[in-house]
């Protein structure tokens, strides 16, 4: 939660991403790799949005579907659909998107916090003519 606080108190860099026609984005520092979408191995009885594991230099680590996870329609991926790979704690994810738009840097006045509290989305920012949403991944995750 520091991490959170102090990103909202400073600011900082985020990567920017698309799913559904919506921008969203992870704070820079959480984010460990981004790759072509991999051969990921399904794990029965699991949530829709869970499209299984991969192997990242030797560690499995699961992937998830963005859009599926938030709620929206199942997207036709495409050769610029990417893994975007997190990190909380030690604990890896991947997170399947439409395409990674770009790196942003954002002001903290430019950072309007969500009134829904531990909500997926934390709130968002205003960048020249879009609207980004900041995802917690905390709870994208873990739910």
């Amino acid at each position: 939660m520091a991490e959170e606080r102090r990103f909202e108190e400073e600011g900082g860099q985020l990567i920017a991403f698309t799913a559904g026609g919506n921008y969203y984005a992870f704070e820079i520092l959480s984010v460990t790799d981004i790759m072509e979408v991999p051969e990921i191995t399904h794990i029965p009885k699991t949530p829709p949005y869970l499209l299984g594991i991969t192997n990242l230099r030797g560690k499995a680590v699961p992937v998830m579907d963005l859009r599926l996870r938030l709620g929206l329609p199942e997207g036709n991926y495409d050769h610029r659909s990417c893994v975007i790979v997190i990190e909380l704690n030690s604990l890896q994810f991947g997170i399947r998107v439409d395409r990674v738009a770009d790196v942003e840097s954002c002001l903290p006045e430019q950072i309007v916090l969500s009134p829904a509290e531990n909500g997926v989305v934390k709130g968002f920012v205003n960048v020249g003519d879009r609207r980004i949403f900041l995802i917690n991944a905390d709870r994208l995750i873990r739910g």
